[in-house]
């Protein structure tokens, strides 16, 4: 692919700082110390920085220019700068002004660490007339400390590593960075939005997602734009990568709605800015966690005993040793400590029996992950200490994390510890968190592998049947049902609604099902038992579409232990009405019971609304797997192909797809000499989101097994109109006809999500390929980057989609 639209924002080559008027601005003067800080660990790498406007105060010794036009004339055939910077005070130039200047000097970014009066609605049709791109107003920076980019206002200047932080208060962002340096974490891009007008988090947890330096994001939050689309761009980016975010004020959610939201994503919540820092000390270090129990290991029980009560609070599962296991500590410790969920050992004791012990913990199967708590005594050997832990760590599969309580030596420990990739904390109670954010990164990763299905294609079931019913319900003026009012829409999505209790139901009591609206995220799922939906911490929500993965979470959330399939296909059922009939604005199932037979008795009440028209599944925050897709089609060897959206499942027939190819086909299709796909791209290719990206299947049975045989596929760009395709056929199955009809298909799902252009990547040497793509009616271009390489360009207009359907 072609580099991202941000790049040049994010990780600039080049860039100028517009000093505006006063030569004493302190934002400007503080702006230019910081360009001027030189990091060792990025072996002094230096982005090259002009000036145009006044002189500063302070000399920096950068170049100085009095306009942008003279800037660029004087750089003579040097490219344009990538970024613009704006800080300082501009009295006599406004905003469209400094916007249009940036376009004519071919510089396509913008990041403004000063305040305007002027509106969205006003700087965006600027914006895009000039082809310009916006970070900001009142953006606190940004840093790419690997490219020696120090465009911030923090105080502290980060150090070169792995994780990326997004962050809408500058101040929020200065604070973890001061933080993580002292513990020797490192960063690979710091991204502060500001009040975001034109690049919004979604775009940049886009060009993130795609990052290879950014191993792991940190996310603070106060506002996210389109939800579906932040959605969106976080479920992509969480499915490669660990994401933790700490959101201001629930961002007008309901808290349980937004944490089922996140869960959705396979990204992590917060809810202080603390949970940010247990998450960095474990984001870009820690294992799996592996099934077993926590065992806390300390010197001295005060420590231990802070741990065990967060991880009580937190409802983690500690190890109490037993049986065998118990008998080798026993037997290592020697009458030396005390064994038990908290393991304390003598202050006195030599450090290298706090390893044996977690050693002997790590080898049995009751113990999943060990936490060292160690204060600094005068029998800690520092040196030994190190040696033992990273050889620990290295020795075993499961999960070492390491608590080292206190400063001076300590603080030096802690970051030897960290930078040897063992998660490391300064206290406690932050340990316990970083473990929890470990078992509930797990947990969200298997959530956000779900692509549930509305089951209305499935089911074959007559949605406009019951669209109609509710509206002839609306046309008459009643915005209130009940279940005579909608008995046959139940029927309609196999909820058989009787009117007498039964004597015998699923589960011990009545439960309540409920469906609302929330302020951010739209409709919701809430479970829980009758009466018990007064207090909110009682009731489990969801947000659909669920299948049954997702409905088994939500019922083991509001009933720990139960087991109900009846209950199981209602929530599927009710996920699939709420779906497809957005004029359910709420909807109340009191007093329900589910019986063996499958047949449902509730009080129900329900608010309608009439709604505008709009594309499907519009009202919904993550939409369910895109079924109206899914075709066949003939080949011309007479064999039938199946064509339909790709699923997390078809990793496998994805590898195999690959590895058949022939070298040429491969390298092709990928610019690339690669034998075969890595972990890494077959989850990025097999666990896609529709709703920015879409790739198509074409999968044949033969012998009882489906075989991979071609696929198309598309990404957005995040530039609102314009998307990157690729399409490929295996060997055997070229010139049947298939390729014409994938991209077909891909330009009608592309329109139907508003993209307007599509473009892709071919190798000039790729002959038969440009052909093809001349043929659909893509105009072909050099790449201006890359004359190995040309460009196929095609705009989705409505007269060339009509002739589609011809």
């Amino acid at each position: 692919m072609s580099q991202h639209a941000l790049q040049p924002l994010l990780a600039p080559k080049s860039m100028v700082v517009l000093t505006g008027d006063d030569a004493q601005d302190p934002l400007m003067l503080a702006l230019l110390k910081s360009l001027l800080h030189k990091d060792k660990s990025n072996h002094g790498k230096f982005c090259p920085v002009s000036l145009v406007g006044v002189e500063p105060a302070t000399s920096f010794s950068f170049p100085l220019f009095t306009s942008l036009d003279e800037c660029i004339a004087l750089n003579g055939a040097k490219p344009s700068p990538d970024l613009a910077v704006l800080v300082g005070t501009h009295p006599d130039s406004s905003m469209e002004e400094i916007i249009t200047a940036c376009g004519s000097a071919g510089i396509g970014s913008l990041l403004m660490l000063s305040w305007t009066e002027e509106s969205e609605t006003k700087l965006i049709p600027i914006l895009r007339k000039h082809n310009v791109r916006l970070l900001g107003p009142n953006s606190f920076g940004i840093c790419r400390p690997k490219l020696g980019v120090y465009t911030w206002l923090g105080l502290t200047q980060p150090l070169t590593g792995r994780l990326a932080l997004m962050s809408q208060s500058g101040t929020v962002a200065s604070a973890l960075v001061d933080w993580a340096t002292w513990q020797g974490i490192g960063f690979s891009q710091i991204v502060s939005m500001g009040s975001p007008v034109d690049v919004m988090p979604s775009q940049v947890l886009d060009y993130l997602s795609t990052d290879f330096d950014s191993q792991a994001i940190l996310m603070y939050l106060q506002k996210i734009g389109s939800p579906t689309r932040f959605l969106s761009s976080l479920r992509a980016t969480g499915r490669s990568k660990p994401v933790a975010v700490v959101t201001e004020h629930s961002i007008g959610s309901d808290e349980r709605v937004l944490d089922a939201a996140l869960s959705r994503t396979g990204a992590v919540r917060g809810r202080r800015l603390n949970d940010l820092i247990a998450a960095a000390s474990v984001m870009t270090n820690a294992r799996r966690v592996k099934d077993g129990s926590l065992l806390i290991i300390g010197n001295g029980a005060g420590p231990g005993e802070l741990a065990a009560q967060r991880a009580m609070e937190l409802n983690i599962d500690l190890l109490t040793p037993e049986g065998e296991l118990c008998e080798k500590l026993e037997s290592t410790m020697m009458g030396r400590g005390g064994i038990g969920s908290v393991t304390t050992v003598w202050a006195s004791c030599a450090t290298d029996l706090f390893i044996d012990l977690a050693a002997d913990a790590l080898s049995s199967p009751q113990c999943g992950a060990v936490l060292l708590t160690l204060s600094p005594t005068a029998l800690i050997d520092m040196d030994s200490l190190y040696t033992l832990i990273t050889k620990l760590h290295r020795d075993q599969k499961k999960l070492v994390m390491v608590c080292l309580l206190g400063g001076g030596n300590m603080t030096n420990m802690r970051t030897r510890i960290n930078e040897a990739g063992i998660p490391t904390f300064r206290t406690p109670e932050t340990a316990i968190e970083g473990f929890q954010f470990l078992v509930q990164f797990q947990r969200n990763q298997l959530l956000a592998k779900q692509s549930p299905d509305s089951h209305a294609f499935r089911f074959k079931i007559d949605v406009s049947e019951a669209t109609n019913s509710l509206n002839a319900l609306l046309k008459a003026g009643q915005n209130t049902a009940n279940a005579e009012n909608l008995r046959s829409i139940f029927e309609l999505f196999h909820i058989p609604l009787i009117s007498r209790r039964q004597a015998s139901h699923q589960l011990s009591a009545p439960i309540h099902l409920r469906v609302f609206q929330d302020a951010v995220f739209g409709p919701a799922i809430g479970l829980s038992l009758e009466g018990a939906q007064e207090h909110k911490q009682a009731e489990a929500v969801a947000l659909p579409p669920l299948n049954t993965v997702l409905a088994k979470d939500l019922i083991q959330r509001a009933f720990p232990g139960e087991e109900s399939f009846e209950l199981e296909s209602l929530l599927r059922n009710l996920s699939t009405m709420v779906c497809e009939l957005p004029e359910i604005e709420s909807l109340e199932l009191a007093d329900l019971r589910v019986h063996e037979s499958g047949s449902v008795y509730a009080d129900v009440t329900a608010n309608l609304q009439a709604r505008k028209s709009e594309r499907r599944y519009e009202h919904l925050a993550i939409h369910p797997y895109p079924r109206q897709w899914v075709s066949e089609r003939i080949l011309k060897n007479d064999e039938v192909a199946t064509v339909r959206p790709v699923l997390p499942r078809d990793a496998v027939i994805l590898a195999d797809f690959v590895r058949s190819m022939s070298h040429e086909t491969r390298y092709f299709r990928f610019i690339s000499n690669i034998s075969e796909l890595t972990p890494r791209m077959l989850a990025s290719m097999s666990h896609i989101d529709y709703d920015r990206e879409m790739a198509l299947l074409a999968v044949i049975n033969r012998d009882g097994k489906d075989l991979l045989i071609g696929t198309a596929r598309y990404i957005d760009n995040f530039d609102d109109q314009s998307c990157e395709f690729a399409v490929v056929l295996g060997d055997e199955f070229q010139g049947l006809g298939l390729a014409s009809y994938l991209m077909r298909q891909l330009f009608q799902v592309a329109a139907d999500k508003g993209i307007k252009v599509m473009k892709g990547i071919v190798l000039a040497e790729n002959k038969h390929m440009i052909e093809f793509c001349r043929h659909l009616g893509f105009t072909i271009k050099r790449d201006p980057d890359d004359f190995g390489q040309v460009v196929a360009t095609i705009r989705l207009t409505p007269s060339m989609l009509s002739k589609l359907s011809d």
